[in-house]
């Protein structure tokens, strides 16, 4: 997202479906793959507002920090999910591969999360609760994330939000 040549379409989505419930977004922000620019990123959006939703991050490789950076925040433990697990491997066995050992990562979940079930790739998203606080982490894919979004977060979001309703509106 920090080159020319990537296109940032998933935040445009999010805003989207986000006004239609009426929530304003107040920030957005790009951070490269970074421990310290992640952590100072999450801290100040975890100070200001009472949901975060983050894209990309939750890959199998060493880079890929965010549910790391995340738990860290919050003071919890990752724990390996077997049921995630057991369901990146069908995912591999179906394509007739074996699963790369790397992929257990994506099988680590905060303390108190719920995983999010993503059909559509290998790393789940994970859904938050921290007091008042929401926060959904999910895939860096539009393909995986729009659904993901429309599918298991925009119904607990909505069930925690005001009353008040955005709509976009285009005139030609």
């Amino acid at each position: 997202m920090l080159t020319p040549d990537r296109l940032d379409t998933n935040s445009l989505f999010l805003t989207e479906e986000l006004n239609k419930l009426g929530i304003e977004v107040l920030r957005k922000t790009i951070v490269g793959d970074d421990r310290d620019l992640m952590s100072e990123a999450f801290r100040d959006a975890l100070n200001r507002v009472p949901l975060i939703v983050s894209s990309g991050g939750l890959g199998p490789t060493e880079d890929d920090l965010t549910r790391e950076t995340v738990a860290d925040l919050l003071g919890r433990k990752l724990k390996r999910d077997d049921r995630i697990l057991d369901g990146i491997k069908a995912r591999f066995r179906s394509f007739g591969r074996e699963m790369p050992e790397t992929n257990v990562r994506q099988a680590m979940v905060p303390e108190g999360a719920e995983p999010l079930n993503n059909p559509r790739g290998t790393a789940p998203g994970l859904w938050i609760e921290d007091g008042e606080r929401m926060i959904a982490l999910l895939p860096g894919p539009p393909v995986e994330l729009k659904p993901l979004f429309l599918e298991q977060v925009l119904p607990r979001v909505m069930r925690r939000a005001s009353g008040v309703r955005m709509f976009i509106a285009s005139c030609v």
